[in-house]
Order: structure tokens, then C-alpha cells, then sequence
């Protein structure tokens, strides 16, 4: 209207500051102040007195809220660090994995290529297992050059991944229930008997494959692939992952409510999985491998393919693959899904887990089939991604039944669900605590876990009577210290090409076949040199010897 202000036209008003009540007209109705401020200012005033309670708390919670990740996290970590590195200290190590890549990523810090000669000599471990992520240890392994960086490498990389699994919890299931999955997740018996196991390249795929899950749980699909992409340089296995997460991302975004596009997306994505494995596999480990080959063909019973002669064969043995050990198999998946209170069933991403449970049951080794070692911490960030999904679709499905005028009729599916929804984050939590007793933090309260034994203490007087950047042949145990700073041997090998300058080694660990004495023992395993005693800890039964002619 003519005369009124353009301020008012456009439906909103610009602040007045410095403006005398006496300029506006005498009618204005003192019935109705909170126009006239509202006229005054675009923000309305609030005193802090009339802020509502929770508004006032906000802020703190917020707080907590946001560093409560960190903090899980810092706790899951000292958790980790502690069991893995006194068990090292105790000289308790339980394969020869943590002296290997020792040795592999002691040559990545010195830029030279990861020859190991634990793992065979004139060895390239690229030829062995597809893993150029751990070049990122050498530097830090360059200033601190033990062991012992690795250990807590390892429980960093672990122990990050309840960063993205607490934090999406807290802000898409509630603040409570996110603090419980992820204390849950830092307890949890997999990432836990992983942590304990010396050390492996796989601790790098368990935060890439969180913080990816997370990412597509919460829409930020960019964010998904970025974060799965590492897994393609940390193991040929894990690169079956990547397709099927870009594909996942794909079907979701590009082909909403197109069920059959969604499902040929999804095979396509577990096809180029499977190509790009069988790539890392047949192309690129054989090029480094000094024998051309891959070393784990065997391991796969028909799957060889010098045993097996065409589909029809294996589709005969692999099935019968499977059922060998079938009880420690469904053991192994109840365990895996025990932790979420089989939560994440109410996901479909519990399907990533499939992979890496498929390729171990095929396996026809039996250590591969239980809860042992670090086998299991891959399905476990899987199954707590998808526990998280599954309470976010559960919350949504009851928000949209709310929502309706006529209700469904309750089936006991859906009263399970809702008793998951209420009571779930809690029963993780509770069954990670009740878990612990019968896994390795357990041994924390023990006093023997604290305190290196006399054996433990004479392998360390040995180790330091084997001079640096020498060529020794040794023991499991003995294998990571020394793998830090000499050319180092498995006594276990059969395939030692030179007589090494230095042997050292526990008796009971080396396979002796009752020779007269330590020395007679090491003249037995190299005749053609004579070897002389510099240590020897007859109680411990710990022995070093150096080579003279």
C-alpha cells in the first residue's frame, strides 16, 4: 500500500538500532509489545532467566558430546598398547608376523625394498602378501627404530575406529546409547584378540572401513568411497571390499526404489571385486614373489588350481570345504554377532562381513576357522556399522509408524526390534564386559602379566650379545628385536641358502632333535662352519653362538 514501509513489503525487517520510541505514531497498541521489538530488531530478545533448561545445558552436552569419541578412543587404545606391548616384553610372541614386518618396515624407513629373510631369503614381501600401506610406518619407524613402534601403530589404527562408530551413533541414535556401542567397540573380543596378536597389516583397513561405513550411514557418499579406497594397499583380500562400496553408493544414490537395477549394481560391484582381487593375486604379488607365484594357493584346498580341473569339480569340493570344522564355523559367527546382540542383522551392510568369513571358511587350514589371532577384527567393525544402521532404521520405521492413523498389527518381529531399539546399545556394552573375561584383557589383572619371567629376561641378555646389521638365525621370540636391527632368520626355515654369522635361540622353541649339546645342535644345522659359544643361560636353556670358520 502507498506510504508503507518496503520493509514490510517484503516480509521482513531490518534492525533499528538508535531509533526514539516518539517516533512511531501514538496509536501503536501498547497490548502488543513484542511486535514493536520484533519491528525493532530481526532477532527476537530472550533474557537468560526465560531460556528453557535444556537450552541452558546444550552447550556442556554438546561438549561432551563431541569429545566423547576421542576419549573412548583414548581409552581403547592404552587398553591396546598395554597387552600388546607387554606381551612383547615378556618375549611371549605367538607367530613370526611381528618380526616380519619389523623387518619389512625397517627397510620402507631406510627407502630400500621390504626383503625378508625371516619369511625366506632374497624374499620380497610384496611377493608374499599385497601390502604397500606400511611404507607409511618407515618414517616413524626411522626415529624410533623397535618393535614396539609397530605395537602401537597398531593399537592407534584399532583403537580410531571407535571415533566414527561413537560419534554416529551419538548423533543419529542418541547421546547415551553412541557412548555405549562405542565403549562397546573398544571392548569388543575381536578387536581385542587382534590388539593382542603381535602385529598385522589389517589394523590399517579397520579405521578406513569405519570411517567409510559411517560416512554412507550418514549420507556423505563422497566421504564413503574416499575412505575405502586405502583398502586397495592393504591386502589383496580387502580389495574385494572397494568395488561393492562404490557400488553401494551407487545403487543408493542413482537408482532409488529400482529394486532390479540396484541388485545387477550390487553383482556387478562383487564382480569387479573379484576381479581386482584375482588381479592383486595372479599379477601383481607373483611379479614380486622370487618364484613367480602365489604363496597361498594351497591354503585354498580345490581352489588350487593345479588340484582342481574345472567348475564341476569345485562345485562339489568347495561346498565339502565348507563343512569340514562346521562347529568352530557357526561358533565363529555366533561370537561375531554376539557383540552386537545381533543388531546388525537389521542391516543389510552385515553383508560386507560375508567376504572375509567366506574366504576363511574355504580355507582348509583350521586356525583360520576360529576366534583366534586377528581374524576376526574385519567383521567386527562391519557388524558395529551395521548395529548402528540397523537402530536407525529401526528408529525411522517407529517415527513412520507413529506418524500413521491406523497401526500395524504388532508381530514379534517387531516387538523384538522394538526391545533392540530400547535395550540394545546396553546389551553390547554389557556383553563386551562379560566378554573380556574369557579374552586377553582379562590378563591385565593378572600379576604375571606385568612382570617379565627369568626366561624372558635371559633372551633379552642374549639379544644384546648379537651385534647390529649382522646376519643371525633365531627364534620366534627373539625374532622381533632383532628383526629391528640385523639381517634376521627363522631357525624354522628350511630354506636357508648361507650360514648366518650369529645364531641365538631358545632350545625348547627350535625344533631340537636331541644332540649332545647346544653346539652340536647348530654344527648339525650348518656342517660345512664351526660356530663357538658367547652366551648360554643353561637354566633358561637361551643360547647365542657366533660363526668362526
Amino acid at each position: 500500500m502507498p506510504g508503507e514501509s518496503k520493509a514490510l513489503d517484503t516480509g521482513f525487517a531490518k534492525p533499528m538500532r538508535g531509533v526514539d520510541r516518539a517516533d512511531f505514531p501514538a496509536q501503536t497498541s501498547r497490548a502488543e509489545p513484542l511486535q514493536d521489538l520484533q519491528y525493532l530488531s530481526a532477532e527476537p530478545l530472550e533474557t537468560e532467566a526465560e531460556k528453557p533448561p535444556e537450552t541452558q545445558l546444550e552447550e556442556p552436552q554438546t561438549k561432551i558430546a563431541r569429545f566423547a569419541p576421542w576419549l573412548i578412543a583414548t581409552g581403547a587404545f592404552t587398553l591396546y598398547a598395554l597387552i600388546s606391548i607387554l606381551r612383547y616384553e615378556r618375549r611371549e610372541s605367538m607367530s613370526w608376523d611381528l618380526g616380519i614386518f619389523t623387518e619389512a618396515v625397517r627397510d620402507y624407513a631406510h627407502f630400500q625394498a621390504p626383503m625378508t629373510g625371516i619369511r625366506g631369503q632374497d624374499m620380497n614381501l610384496l611377493g608374499d602378501h599385497w601390502h604397500p600401506v606400511l611404507m607409511l610406518l618407515g618414517p616413524f619407524f626411522r626415529v624410533f627404530p623397535t618393535p614396539i613402534t609397530l605395537l602401537v601403530a597398531q593399537s592407534v589404527l584399532l583403537a580410531l575406529a571407535a571415533v566414527p562408530l561413537t560419534r554416529t551413533a551419538i548423533d543419529l541414535v542418541g547421546r547415551h546409547q553412541g557412548y555405549a556401542i562405542g565403549i562397546a567397540y573398544g571392548l569388543s573380543w575381536g578387536v581385542v584378540q587382534a590388539a593382542n596378536f603381535d602385529f598385522h597389516e589389517v589394523a590399517f583397513a579397520v579405521p578406513a572401513l569405519a570411517f567409510s561405513l559411517c560416512a554412507y550411514i550418514r549420507g556423505e557418499y563422497r566421504k564413503t568411497i574416499l575412505w575405502a579406497l586405502p583398502l586397495l594397499f592393504v591386502k589383496e583380500d580387502l580389495a574385494l571390499l572397494v568395488p561393492i562400496i562404490i557400488a553401494l553408493v551407487v545403487a543408493r544414490t542413482r537408482f532409488t526404489g529400482r529394486r532390479v537395477t540396484q541388485g545387477a549394481t550390487l553383482v556387478s560391484g562383487v564382480a569387479l571385486g573379484v576381479l581386482t582381487t584375482s588381479f592383486l593375486v595372479k599379477i601383481v604379488i607373483p611379479h614380486f614373489n622370487p618364484n613367480g607365484v602365489y604363496e597361498y594357493w594351497n591354503e585354498g584346498g580345490c581352489l588350487d588350481p593345479k588340484l582342481h580341473a574345472g567348475v564341476g569339480k569345485l562345485l562339489t569340493c568347495v561346498p565339502q570345504q565348507f563343512m569340514n570344522g562346521i562347529g568352530d564355523k557357526e561358533r565363529t559367527i555366533l561370537m561375531t554377532l554376539v557383540p552386537v546382540a545381533f543388531v546388525a542383522l537389521r542391516s543389510p551392510l552385515v553383508l560386507l562381513a560375508v567376504p572375509a568369513l567366506v574366504a576363511r571358511f574355504v580355507n582348509v587350514m583350521p586356525s583360520y576357522w576360529g576366534t583366534d589371532f586377528h581374524y576376526s577384527v574385519v567383521p567386527m567393525v562391519v557388524v558395529f556399522a551395521a548395529a548402528i544402521h540397523g537402530l536407525i532404521l529401526m528408529k525411522e520405521s517407529r517415527e513412520r509408524k507413529d506418524s500413521r492413523e491406523q497401526e500395524r498389527p504388532q508381530t514379534w518381529l517387531r516387538s523384538l526390534g522394538d526391545a533392540q531399539l530400547k535395550h540394545g546399545a546396553v546389551a553390547m556394552l554389557a556383553i563386551a564386559a562379560a566378554l573380556t573375561q574369557s579374552f586377553p584383557l582379562q590378563d591385565l589383572l593378572h600379576h604375571q602379566t606385568w612382570f617379565p619371567t627369568a626366561r624372558a629376561q635371559a633372551i633379552k641378555r642374549a639379544e644384546a650379545k648379537v651385534p647390529s646389521g649382522v646376519t643371525v638365525e633365531t627364534t620366534i621370540e627373539m625374532l622381533p628385536a632383532l628383526a629391528a636391527r640385523t639381517q634376521t632368520l627363522w631357525i624354522g626355515n628350511p630354506n636357508i641358502i648361507d650360514a648366518p654369522e650369529y645364531e641365538a635361540f631358545d632350545l625348547d622353541r627350535t625344533g631340537w632333535y636331541g644332540q649332545s649339546s647346544p653346539l652340536e645342535f647348530v654344527r648339525t644345522r650348518h656342517p660345512s662352519y664351526d660356530y663357538e659359544e658367547v652366551f648360554a643361560d643353561s637354566v633358561n636353556n637361551v643360547y647365542v653362538f657366533k660363526r668362526i670358520g
